[in-house]
């Protein structure tokens, strides 16, 4: 135990929570920069340059309306990794940046318009 004169009790260290995940919960993969990098080129290539959002007014527009490109596509969690999602390959979309917005929303971090001005 540490000692410190102002107080009057010697400090205790607190308990570490030693509980472990559950068996039925996957572990959950975070990558590192080139990870994600590797993981945005998969998801590119699986994607085949057209948009994997899967919303019914995107699949109704002709293919090249769809197409993607590597510059102007996000990568979409299906899960977010704030929810508990993975950085796997089966929990990401390669999608167009309008679609991203609407599955999402505004992203915080961007100085972009909403996604219902991007409709209009």
């Amino acid at each position: 135990m540490n000692f410190n004169p102002i107080r009057r009790s010697p400090l205790k260290p607190k308990p570490r929570n030693t509980k472990a995940p559950a068996p039925w919960h996957a572990p959950r993969v975070r990558l590192d920069s080139t990870g994600m990098a590797r993981l945005r080129s998969e998801a590119f290539a699986r994607s085949g340059g057209i948009c994997e959002c899967g919303r019914e007014e995107c699949q109704k527009l002709p293919e090249r309306l769809r197409r993607v490109t590597w510059y102007d596509g996000h990568l979409h969690h299906i899960v977010s990794r704030a929810r508990g999602g993975s950085d796997e390959i089966s929990n990401v979309a390669f999608v167009k940046r309008e679609c991203h917005y609407i599955l999402t929303g505004t992203l915080q971090w961007t100085g972009f318009r909403k996604a219902k001005e991007l409709e209009d």
